[in-house]
This record gives C-alpha cells, structure tokens and sequence, in this order.
C-alpha cells in the first residue's frame, strides 16, 4: 500500500485501528486521541488527508478497501473530538 502519494501513512493508521479492535476495555475519547497521538505522529499525514484516489487499494496485500478504512477512522477521531469539546 506505500509510498501513498499523499504521504499518508498507512501501515500506522491500520495498525491504530487494529489496536482499537483488539482493545480489551472501551476507551474514552481521550484515550482514542491519546493513542492515535501515539501510532501516528502529528507530523505525519492522518486518515483525514486521504483523497480516495484508491491507488493503494491493489497492493495492499490483506484485502483491506483502504480508502474506506481512512474514512471511518477520520469519523471516529472526528467523533472523539466532538465528545471533549
């Protein structure tokens, strides 16, 4: 799936939507944040970036539909937002 030619990075967003599937109690709003602070640093650029171009789609070799898994974890960061403030 990478070089993504918008510089996001991949690999760090999936792996923080795995971590939130495999968390083992729910996390709070700050939590979520805290730990995509953590998988994806400020200086990368995040799910809400992805233009949907759909050019890592055939080489990501899990199957995943990307450019959808970079929209629901933009949603749900969006949501922990709207939840703290």
């Amino acid at each position: 799936c990478m070089p993504c030619p918008y510089g996001l990075d991949i690999p760090a967003l999936l792996t923080f939507r795995n971590l939130l599937a495999t968390s083992q109690t729910a996390l709070s709003a700050q939590e979520k944040l805290a730990l995509y602070r953590k998988t994806v640093p400020e200086e990368l650029r995040r799910a809400d970036h992805c233009t949907g171009c759909r050019r890592c789609v055939p080489h990501c070799p899990q199957g995943i539909d990307i450019p959808k898994a970079l929209k629901d974890i933009d949603a749900l960061i969006e949501e922990a937002k709207n939840e703290i403030h």
